[in-house]
């Protein structure tokens, strides 16, 4: 094998018999077999293969969901989604829909002291403003049969609460694995990151945002975000 590969500049303490110091490999750019002669990886053409499978879709559906959270005691616990925001635009940044609300759980018992403080809700306002769960999936459903979107999130989380709430409901699944696109993957893979990023932390990078800029946990502001970051993200490549 020949590799091409970037270092860090900074060496990093190992331990083992000895103690000793290496520089630790940030990413490769090429693996190549020599016998016989083939190229198995080339960081370029991935970056190359994931902009054009990107660009080649005319709709994208920016998508967040909220879910409850187990009691402090609780042991048994199945997390529903709870608020969901969702953002509806082409290729060139235009907006179609633009949404976000309450949900009602089938177990009311899901708006627990903990997700209440988590999500930092009012209870009165979100029985009062909630929706049921057959509103949002009659949204999603018209959304994906109308504009046949890719879906894109931050991490699987959201996926996993689509598919858990069609469960949940009862209800015939409208999403396929394909129609999703996870925006956290492709920025690991893009940028050959190691770790888990944040999405507020990859919107202050791209924007130049102050520190000061946190997380507020409301769906309909994390879609915006998710969108905003999808941007800067086709505009990087």
């Amino acid at each position: 094998m020949l590799v091409d590969f970037e270092v860090g500049n900074k060496t990093i303490k190992k331990h083992g018999d000895t103690t000793y110091f290496v520089y630790p490999v940030i990413y490769f750019n090429t693996i190549t077999s020599l016998n016989p002669k083939k190229e198995i990886y080339n960081l370029k053409e991935l970056r190359k293969d994931m902009k054009e499978v990107l660009t080649q879709h005319q709709y994208f559906l920016f998508l967040d969901c909220e879910m409850s959270m187990p009691g402090y005691k609780q042991t048994k616990f199945t997390p529903e989604i709870i608020q969901v925001g969702f953002i509806l635009s082409d290729i060139n940044g235009k907006v179609y829909e633009d949404m976000g609300y309450y949900v009602l759980p089938n177990n009311e018992e899901a708006i627990n002291k903990r997700t209440i403080k988590f999500l930092n809700l009012d209870e009165i306002e979100f029985f009062g403003k909630a929706k049921p769960y057959h509103v949002f999936y009659h949204d999603l459903k018209k959304l994906m049969e109308k504009y046949q979107p890719k879906i894109v999130v931050w991490g699987k989380n959201d996926i996993q609460a689509i598919n858990l709430g069609y469960v949940i409901n009862d209800m015939q699944p409208v999403t396929e694995e394909k129609d999703f696109i996870d925006l956290l993957k492709l920025h690991k893979d893009y940028f050959n990151l190691q770790n888990d990023i944040k999405l507020f932390d990859a919107y202050k990078k791209y924007y130049d945002a102050d520190d000061s800029l946190v997380q507020v946990h409301n769906a309909r502001t994390d879609a915006i975000i998710t969108k905003d970051v999808f941007d800067a993200f086709i505009q990087q490549m």
